[in-house]
């Protein structure tokens, strides 16, 4: 099949005429590779004739760049080798200056207070809605933002999280416009939404919103390999001509996979050529498996039906609380009985990441594997979690993250560190949201709230060997 892929189709070429390289990389074409590696290390090279630049493309990545901003709606589009975390750095430094000022959502990705701390911002938070019943994060409400920028300024930039882990995408529309109307771009990480523009079945697009700027990572729903991931423009971007460009060089490796970059481009081309056709699909295939899941008892599909948010019906979310399990513990139990790897599980929930590349087969197994959970339950809890997914109210700022990162600090136990000032990002993951950050107060709610994640089978970074790093008292 002859596809439109410009790196590939180059990649192909070049291997194709069995060059002898005297060249990086030091494998020689797979020569020294082994195994199933042997045949990707084939179109594994560097930059040489006739392949381009990725910091200053004319050529076969020029081309695909412009292949996927068409692609994606955008006025510019650039790939990026090491992921969305690489995105959300060039986003935010190109829209705010050292020591500025960004309003952004409080459950942000990690890499979001990352790329503030090394700016030395000042990050100013919005609380998500959240629903208690479904035990979802709703996303900002447009009223709470539209409130913060009036309140304060002097906030240079917005970023907000859509759709999040879970599927749910706000209506923030309204919001951009809001933003945009004082001159302040909107960027958002729409890491988990890089299928949207593939078919109408899923929440509309940010670009299609007006928004300034977005990340989204192939890998997380595509068919592209790790790493993945495109920066867009939007048409009428805040953020300066050249500024997100400039950035995405500055940060990005200088010796970036022509394998990765080969990916997006197939990726690309089959979703552009086969997208509504292969969602289609999908969407028919997980109305038959939740029309199953709901004949198994323990077990119910979550779905918030708030106004203000739609979801993506390809994301799908789990509960097992009417079988008295965690979804930690759901997730053990399928994976060890059913070799079956959910993406991730938190206190409540599990979460699956559905793609049109899932047969009939394999959602067949997925139900044989539920009912297997369903059957180690004991029961209903007959109280409720202790466990709150998001806090009521922000904690206590000592001092900025980017000022705190840098001043001398000591690991303490965690059941020691209430009332210490945080020197690091502790962060259940997935989903990557922290619970605080730097320069932050731990209070003694949060040492209970990450003793009983880590004691219901959950993962925290920024917690080793039940220790925390906070600031040496002076």
């Amino acid at each position: 099949m002859n596809m439109n892929t410009p790196i590939y189709n180059m990649l192909l070429k070049y291997s194709g005429k069995r060059p002898l390289p005297f060249h990086m990389p030091g494998h020689v074409m797979g020569r020294g590779l082994a195994g199933l590696l042997k045949d990707a290390g084939s179109l594994d090279i560097t930059e040489i004739p006739g392949s381009d630049s990725l910091h200053d493309p004319d050529g076969v990545i020029k081309e695909a760049q412009n292949l996927a901003a068409s692609a994606f709606g955008a006025a510019n589009t650039y790939f990026s080798v090491n992921g969305s975390s690489l995105g959300i750095h060039a986003m935010i430094h190109a829209a705010i200056r050292p020591g500025g000022k960004i309003l952004i959502n409080r459950d942000a990705h990690t890499s979001v207070i990352n790329a503030i701390s090394i700016l030395k911002a000042e990050p100013v938070y919005i609380l998500p809605d959240y629903d208690k019943k479904a035990h979802l994060n709703l996303g900002c409400r447009q009223d709470d933002l539209i409130n913060a920028l009036s309140q304060d300024r002097d906030i240079d930039a917005v970023l907000m999280t859509r759709p999040n882990y879970y599927g749910v995408a706000s209506h923030i529309g309204s919001m951009i416009e809001a933003a945009r109307s004082r001159g302040i771009p909107f960027l958002v990480d729409e890491a988990h939404g890089a299928h949207f523009s593939f078919s109408g079945l899923f929440p509309q697009p940010v670009l299609e919103l007006g928004a300034d700027a977005c990340v989204q990572s192939l890998h997380k729903t595509l068919p592209a390999m790790t790493q993945t991931a495109l920066v867009h423009e939007g048409s009428s971007s805040l953020l300066g001509k050249g500024r997100l460009f400039k950035y995405m060089s500055m940060l990005q490796t200088t010796s970036p996979s022509y394998v990765l970059m080969a990916s997006i481009d197939i990726a690309r081309e089959i979703m552009e050529q086969r997208g509504e056709e292969l969602y289609d699909g999908l969407y028919k295939r997980i109305d038959i498996f939740y029309r199953e899941l709901s004949k198994i008892d323990g077990v119910r599909r979550i779905k918030p039906d708030n106004p203000g948010v739609d979801t993506d019906f390809s994301r799908i979310v789990l509960s097992f609380e009417r079988s008295g399990l965690t979804g930690f513990a759901a997730e053990r139990i399928l994976r060890e009985s059913s070799g079956i790897v959910a993406e991730m599980a938190d206190y409540y929930h599990l979460v699956f990441i559905a793609t049109p590349f899932h047969t009939d087969k394999d959602f067949e197994a997925l139900l044989k594997g539920i009912r297997e959970v369903a059957r180690h339950g004991k029961g209903p809890f007959t109280d409720k979690f202790s466990f709150v997914g998001i806090p009521d109210s922000l904690p206590e700022r000592a001092m900025n993250p980017g000022k705190a990162i840098e001043m001398p600090a000591e690991y303490i136990d965690l059941n020691a560190a209430s009332g210490r000032i945080s020197a690091a990002t502790i962060t259940p993951y997935p989903p990557g949201i922290p619970l605080v950050y730097p320069g932050e107060v731990i209070s003694g709610e949060l040492v209970r709230m990450l003793s009983e994640i880590q004691g219901s089978g959950g993962r925290v970074h920024g917690i080793m060997d039940g220790r925390v790093q906070v600031i040496i008292k002076a």
